[in-house]
C-alpha cells in the first residue's frame, strides 16, 4: 500500500467556494462592521490581493463574533517523472479541505472550549509507479476518491492554557514530529512529518482519522510536554469513507502512543524563532513481516501468508532555527536551517531516517512572502525488507542486490502570487528509488528526476477572514 499523505472534489472546487463566499460577503457588506486595514508592510509583494475584501465587508468579523471561523483551501500538484525512475509519466493530485472552528466560549459560554470539524476530499493518482519510490509521494496523495472526516474533535484549554486537551476523531500528524517549516515542501519527505513517522507504525495519517486523545502540558509559554493515545485501525486508509461509517472501535487492532518534549518560539516572543524537540512512539498493533511466512521461510520463494509480528517503536530529534535576518523590521524575512533524525526498532520498515535543509523567507525585499526551500533526506530500510526486495528482483530476472537506502533532494520556489494564493515550481531528485511494493524491483534503477508545480489557495488568507488560533 502506498503511504498515506500532510477525493471526489473537482480541482476548481476550492476556487468556486472562494468566489461563492465573496458573493455572500458583498450581500452583507452594507450591514457589516468594518475592520481596521491590513498591515501594508507585510501585505506587500503580491500580484493581486483580495484579502482586504474580508475586513472591508465585515462578514468574517461578524462570524467570529458569533464564534464561527472558516479555514481550509485547495491544493493541486502536477508532478512528472522526466528522467530515470520506473517510467516517464505524470500525475495530478488535488486536495480540497474545509475546516469549521467553533469557539464554544462565544457559542455556549464554555471558557477555553472549541470544536474542530475538518472534511477532506482528494482526487489523483499514484506517482510511485513513475518515480519508482513508494515512500516519496506528493503531499496531496491518498486516500483518493474518498471524502473523509479528517477531524471531529473537542478542544479544551485549562489553567490559563498550561494544559491543552484534544479528544475525538483525529490524526497525530500535526501534534508530533512536525516542524513549522515542513510544509514549505511538496513531497512527503517533510510535510508534515518525517517519512518514517508514518511508515513505521499503524496510526492514521491525515486525512484519515481514528479515535484519539492528546494532552499538552506547557510549564512555560515556550516549553511543552505532549503525549497521546490513538486507535490503530487498518480500515482507516482503505475504507470508502468515514463520513457515515466506521465510527466504532470494532476494527481496532491496537494503539499508537507518541510523546514529545520541546522548546518552541515564534515572532511574537523571539526575533529568531526556533524549535528543538525530542520524541518517540510505541505501536502495539500486529503487522505483516517484511520477509518471512508463518513457517519462517522467505515469502518470495515459498509464498504463503506473511508471519505476524507485533510491536514497533521509534525515537527522534528535530530542530528548526532562524539564523539570519536582513533587518528586525515587521517583516519575517530571513534564513532558517532545520534538520532531524529518527531511529526505528529492529522491526521497523525504515530503520534510520535523516533530513536537513534550509528555507530563505523573503529572498527579495519586494517579495517578503516568497521563499526558496531546499531539503536533503536519507533513509535506511530494514534488512529483511531489502532481502525480500532482492529475492523479488531475482525472480523478475534482475541480478544484483537492492540498495539498503534511498536519498532524496527537493528544491523549490514558493511564489506567493496573492494573499493566500501560492504558485510553487519544484525539482525532486531521488537516488536509488526504493520500489517497495513492486512485483519485480530493479536493483539497477539508479535515480529519478521529478519536475512539477503546486498551486495552493488558503481560504482565510485569500479573503482576509479571521482565523481561530489553535494551540497544541
Amino acid at each position: 500500500m502506498p503511504p498515506l499523505r500532510p477525493s471526489r472534489a473537482r480541482p476548481l472546487a476550492g476556487a468556486t467556494l472562494l468566489w461563492f463566499l465573496r458573493g455572500i460577503a458583498i450581500a452583507f457588506a452594507q450591514d457589516a462592521a468594518t475592520n481596521p486595514p491590513a498591515n501594508t508592510a507585510w501585505q506587500s509583494g503580491y500580484l493581486f490581493d483580495f484579502s482586504t475584501f474580508g475586513p472591508d465587508s465585515g462578514l468574517g468579523q461578524a462570524m467570529a463574533n458569533a464564534g464561527i471561523y472558516l479555514n481550509g483551501g485547495e491544493t493541486g500538484i502536477l508532478a512528472g517523472n522526466v528522467s530515470g525512475g520506473a517510467k516517464t509519466g505524470a500525475v495530478f493530485d488535488n486536495d480540497f479541505n474545509l475546516e469549521v472552528d467553533l469557539d464554544m466560549n462565544r457559542i455556549l459560554g464554555l471558557p477555553g472550549a472549541a470544536m474542530h470539524i475538518v472534511i477532506d476530499d482528494r482526487v489523483g493518482g499514484y506517482y510511485g509507479k513513475f518515480s519508482g519510490s513508494n515512500t516519496l509521494t506528493p503531499q496531496t496523495f491518498g486516500p483518493n476518491e474518498v471524502a473523509q472526516f479528517q477531524e471531529f474533535t473537542w478542544d479544551q484549554s485549562l489553567f490559563n492554557e498550561h494544559i491543552l486537551l484534544l479528544i475525538g476523531r483525529q490524526s497525530p500528524v500535526l501534534d508530533f514530529n512536525s516542524l513549522p517549516v515542513a510544509c514549505n515542501f511538496v513531497f512527503t519527505n517533510a510535510c508534515t512529518n518525517f517519512t518514517s513517522f508514518f511508515v513505521n507504525d499503524s496510526a492514521a495519517i491525515a486525512p484519515a482519522s481514528t479515535w484519539g486523545a492528546r494532552i499538552s502540558i506547557h510549564p512555560t509559554e515556550e516549553t511543552y510536554f505532549r503525549t497521546g493515545i490513538y486507535e490503530d485501525d487498518p480500515d482507516a486508509y482503505s475504507q470508502a469513507s468515514n463520513l457515515t461509517n466506521n465510527w466504532g472501535l470494532g476494527n481496532a487492532t491496537g494503539a499508537f502512543v507518541p510523546a514529545e518534549i520541546g522548546y518552541k518560539t515564534d515572532f511574537s516572543t523571539d526575533p529568531y524563532p526556533r524549535v528543538y524537540a525530542l520524541g518517540g512512539f510505541y505501536d502495539n498493533s500486529p503487522y505483516p513481516d517484511p520477509l518471512f511466512d508463518t513457517a519462517g521461510l522467505p515469502l518470495p520463494l515459498y509464498g504463503g501468508t506473511a508471519r505476524e509480528d507485533q510491536g514497533r517503536e521509534s525515537v527522534y530529534a528535530m530542530f528548526q532555527q532562524m539564523i539570519w535576518r536582513p533587518d528586525l523590521s515587521e517583516t519575517r524575512r530571513g534564513l532558517t536551517v532545520f534538520g532531524g533524525a529518527m531511529f526505528g526498532s529492529s522491526q521497523s520498515e525504515i530503520r534510520q531516517y535523516y533530513q536537513a535543509g534550509l528555507s530563505d523567507q523573503g529572498p527579495f525585499a519586494a517579495h517578503p512572502h516568497d521563499s526558496i526551500n531546499f531539503l536533503a533526506m536519507y533513509q535506511v530500510f530494514n534488512q529483511r525488507l531489502v532481502e525480500d526486495q532482492t529475492l523479488l528482483a531475482g525472480q523478475g530476472g534482475y541480478g544484483g542486490t537492492m540498495n539498503k537506502g534511498e536519498t532524496d533532494f527537493e528544491l523549490n520556489y514558493l511564489w506567493q502570487i496573492g494573499a493566500g494564493v501560492s504558485f510553487q515550481p519544484f525539482l525532486e531528485y531521488i537516488i536509488h528509488p526504493d520500489q517497495i511494493g513492486f512485483a519485480s524491483p530493479n536493483p539497477h534503477l539508479a535515480n529519478a528526476t521529478t519536475l512539477g508545480v503546486q498551486l495552493a489557495i488558503a481560504l482565510p488568507d485569500s479573503l482576509g477572514l479571521p482565523v481561530f488560533v489553535r494551540k497544541n
